[in-house]
């Protein structure tokens, strides 16, 4: 039977009809007639051909009957007997979800599954095998039914039955949908559920808890763990980076929580500058310390998803996997001739089809070679012919992300009426962040940019916008390798880098997987533009996109020199290194054995053992930091931990501390010269600070990671004035206007001082403004005010905690940008800073306020907030804070 599906897999005619069905769907894309017909005696030879293969269990063979019922879809979607041949298609490779699409066969338009009749009467063994199959594919969550695919129905069930459960699909599969569906189920059925959820990154916390709060009600979503709070509620998820999972993991409170840990993105293990080490720490440390808790993960085409969950967790997971797309994706290369675009079609088993000629543009490879941004603008504008499309342009860059967005906004034709929630996002930026931000001239056209120093809320809008089809075209960079789901039917790339470094084939495939999602469509197109050969883009298309995930610390142990064990990190220059050290420290003084049994078990010989142990016994023979504190800030060397310690015992705690009688005078305005002459007691906040930050700076040598990281050169005295404005709780806008005074003042010198009035200048400050608080002030600064705050932790008595609270403090206030603890309340709730900032004003001023009312609870009885902007009441009623939805247009 093998032999004979492979002969039909292979056979010529069925290939060749491939071949043109997909040619037939480009001409129809780039809005020409398509080139070939096919007779009813053909149409039904291939449906018969692809009914044999649908029936297979090899993953190649009903991967391409799913393909040639996706592409008859596409070339008849108006004939119903074609369109019932696609439903059998589907049921058999076990792609139920996609038949909602062929709806000319149902007898009624119902998107509910139960309600969805398809007559097949011709055929009653047909109809039943159909059925059955129907039935096989239902679940139910929340007395709600949902047609899934094969892997989603496998992934479900094995939720419900494993504890341990490592799952590997590619991007478009739908597992995020079925995990969420899942969660809900569990907080339905129980009286108490508690679920940690884990995202790579702050931008993914953003999205998640988005799409949580349109489904989960009398469900608290938090996205941060403070430990003042004295009430937990029953039903609560935290989703968290593994950052603020580090204050969960030493708590010991807290840990008596989770029923279930989620991991999304698992493969940011990998990640060999930092956080993949990180990741692995917090991830053993729940392995550690839960050992009865639920654990899934979840990434795109991993090959080892059980060994690499048996590697973090020291477990042995049921594994849910599936290679099968449920999309299909249209891929070509688009060459650039001197006067028109070609076109390269991969269209099966890495056949092409070429195009030449196929669209004039006038001095297209003359425009493409002295400037991007125009030739994209050019190429977009002939190129894309549905007025409805949704359009990602990939840049590996974030300010040409912003440049191309830009020109290509420049060339489109204003428009007659722009949409009410574009037109509220305009009006928002131009009141609360610049009226002369570029974002402002792209939306006006429709168009958006998506990248790292967008400001959080407007990120947020952007997201929400592309998503219900108001952004048409969105010009975005790797966040989209992070995991931010932003799917689209078109994806323009056209170089495959992240920043100087090319994309591996796994970062490629994790990309290209935006192209089409089944929510939305049965395909995508990707069109990878290139001025000179083929050759990248064939590589990238011909690629195996799946791989072995290995951690960060695996890795590099290879490379490590065991002498370097006995240095201080930051006289190591590579970073990789570097981060392994620390790692590999903080093992060792966790327990000896620790290190020991995972050196063996890396294939490290006993003499090598034996000699990093004698290093590390001499490293920290005068060692007296607590453990303790050692936990909970596994990111940073150990040495340099200790080496504050004996700093902050032979200095006194007085000189480490933001003294309290100057507690209220967060910024006085006079000179350091002035500073100096005054002992540090006595001293404004804003001085204190100042000199923290600058012994701290001495000790890990912060401005020097920051330059390293991120390309940004501070000194200890900017990082104060960003941070003092920060916590303040100034607004973007505030702390925009407040740079651009400075640096356009003869404050500056003239080499360096800006026009205010330049729109360049000016988006340069926005910029700088939003990377300086993301990537300084609450990422590393914070790091290191955090260690201090935990070291005065263990030394201060239960007095001196109280009169230093604001030290202790200045970690979660840096972390969100607020010392007021309702605005804390609304941000951890998954409030964005810039709302709750608003509404604590408003809400101050209240009765509720004065009686100790719950600042939810108060939003919660209301249908909308007087007083601050529509974007903002449209924002909290989209995400279930307010009493109900209402329309605000």
């Amino acid at each position: 039977m093998n032999k004979n599906l492979e002969k039909v897999y292979n056979n010529t005619f069925l290939n060749e009809s491939i071949e043109k069905l997909v040619v037939n769907v480009f001409y129809s894309k780039i809005g020409k007639k398509p080139i070939y017909n096919f007779e009813k005696v053909e149409l039904r030879k291939l449906i018969w051909l692809s009914s044999i293969i649908a029936l297979s269990y090899d993953f190649k063979h009903q991967k391409k009957a799913q393909e040639i019922a996706i592409l008859l879809f596409l070339n008849f979607e108006n004939d119903v007997e074609i369109l019932k041949s696609c439903y059998v298609l589907f049921s058999r490779v076990g792609n139920l979800t996609a038949t909602k699409f062929l709806k000319p066969i149902f007898s009624n338009d119902s998107d509910n599954p139960l309600e969805q009749i398809a007559n097949f009467n011709e055929d009653v063994y047909l109809e039943k095998e159909l059925l059955n199959k129907r039935v096989e594919n239902l679940i139910k969550i929340n007395e709600n039914y949902y047609l899934v695919t094969d892997f989603q129905s496998n992934l479900f069930k094995n939720l419900l039955s494993s504890n341990y459960v490592s799952i590997s699909a590619p991007t478009s599969s739908g597992k995020s949908f079925i995990i969420k569906k899942y969660i809900e189920e569990q907080f339905y059925e129980n009286e108490e559920y508690i679920v940690f959820y884990i995202v790579p990154s702050r931008a993914l916390i953003n999205q998640v808890t988005e799409e949580l709060r349109l489904d989960l009600n009398n469900v608290e979503i938090k996205t941060a763990y403070i430990e003042e709070e004295t009430e937990i509620s029953k039903k609560v998820i935290y989703v968290i980076t593994p950052e603020r999972a580090i204050k969960i993991i030493n708590s010991e409170e807290a840990l008596l929580l989770p029923n279930l840990i989620f991991i999304d993105e698992i493969q940011g293990v990998e990640d060999e500058y930092g956080r993949g080490n990180l990741f692995e720490y917090v991830f053993e440390e729940f392995s550690k310390t839960l050992p009865k808790t639920k654990i899934i993960t979840a990434g795109p085409n991993i090959l080892n998803p059980n060994k690499l969950y048996s590697d973090l967790f020291n477990k042995e997971s049921e594994v849910v996997s599936s290679e099968l797309s449920p999309v299909f994706q249209l891929k070509t290369i688009i060459s650039l001739d001197e006067n028109s675009l070609g076109f390269t079609i991969y269209t099966s088993e890495k056949r092409t089809f070429k195009v030449e000629n196929a669209i004039e543009i006038s001095s297209i490879k003359k425009i493409f070679n002295s400037n991007i941004g125009n030739a994209i603008s050019l190429i977009l504008s002939n190129l894309i012919k549905d007025p409805n499309s949704s359009n990602l342009i990939y840049a590996y860059r974030g300010d040409y992300a912003e440049i191309w967005a830009l020109k290509f906004a420049n060339e489109q034709v204003e428009q007659n009426e722009i949409e009410p929630e574009i037109r509220d996002l305009i009006n928002y930026l131009k009141e609360d962040i610049h009226p002369k931000y570029n974002l402002i001239l792209c939306l006006q056209k429709g168009i958006g940019f998506h990248h790292g120093t967008l400001p959080e809320f407007v990120r947020k809008e952007i997201e929400t916008l592309f998503e219900k089809g108001l952004i048409k075209t969105l010009f975005c960079t790797s966040t989209l390798l992070e995991g931010v789901n932003l799917p689209a039917d078109n994806l323009f790339i056209l170089k495959p880098n992240k920043d100087k470094i090319p994309l591996s084939n796994f970062e490629f495939g994790n990309l290209i997987g935006r192209a089409g999602r089944l929510k939305n469509s049965l395909y995508g197109s990707i069109f990878c533009i290139t001025s000179e050969t083929n050759s990248w883009a064939e590589n990238y298309y011909e690629a195996d996109y799946h791989k072995e995930v290995v951690t960060s610390i695996t890795r590099n142990l290879k490379n490590i020199n065991l002498e370097d064990l006995g240095s201080s990190t930051l006289n190591i220059d590579d970073g990789k290194i570097k981060n392994l050290v620390n790692t590999l420290r903080h093992k060792y003084l966790h327990n000896e054995d620790n290190l020991v049994n995972f050196l063996t078990k890396k294939g490290f010989s006993e003499s090598q053992i034996n000699k990093a142990v004698e290093i590390m016994k001499n490293s920290f023979e005068d060692f007296k930091l607590p453990l303790r504190v050692i936990k909970k800030n596994p990111s940073i060397d150990p040495i340099l931990q200790n080496e504050l310690y004996k700093k902050i015992q032979n200095d006194g705690i007085k000189k480490w501390v933001i003294n309290a009688k100057n507690n209220s005078n967060l910024f006085e305005k006079y000179t350091r010269v002035r500073a100096v002459e005054i002992n540090y007691e006595n001293n404004s906040f804003y001085w204190q600070l100042d000199s923290i930050i600058t012994r701290l700076n001495d000790i890990f040598g912060i401005t020097e990671e920051i330059f390293r990281k991120d390309s940004i050169s501070i000194y200890p005295s900017g990082i104060c004035i960003n941070s003092i404005n920060w916590i303040q709780g100034k607004s973007i806008k505030e702390l925009i206007m407040s740079r651009i005074d400075y640096i356009s003042s003869e404050r500056v010198h003239e080499n360096f001082r800006i026009d205010r009035n330049d729109v360049r200048e000016i988006n340069k400050v926005i910029k700088d403004v939003i990377k300086i608080n993301s990537k300084i002030i609450t990422f590393v600064m914070l790091k290191y005010i955090k260690l201090l705050s935990d070291i005065l932790e263990e030394i201060l008595n239960e007095e001196e905690k109280e009169l230093y609270k604001l030290t202790l403090a200045l970690p979660i206030h840096l972390e969100l940008g607020t010392q007021d603890k309702v605005t804390i309340r609304l941000i951890t709730s998954g409030v964005p800073r810039t709302i709750a900032l608003k509404i604590n004003k408003i809400f101050s001023k209240t009765e509720d306020a004065k009686n100790d009312i719950d600042v939810l609870v108060w939003m919660k009885n209301k249908d909308f907030i007087i007083g601050i902007e529509p974007i903002y009441n449209k924002y909290l009623s989209r995400n279930n804070f307010l009493n109900q939805n209402i329309n605000l247009q």
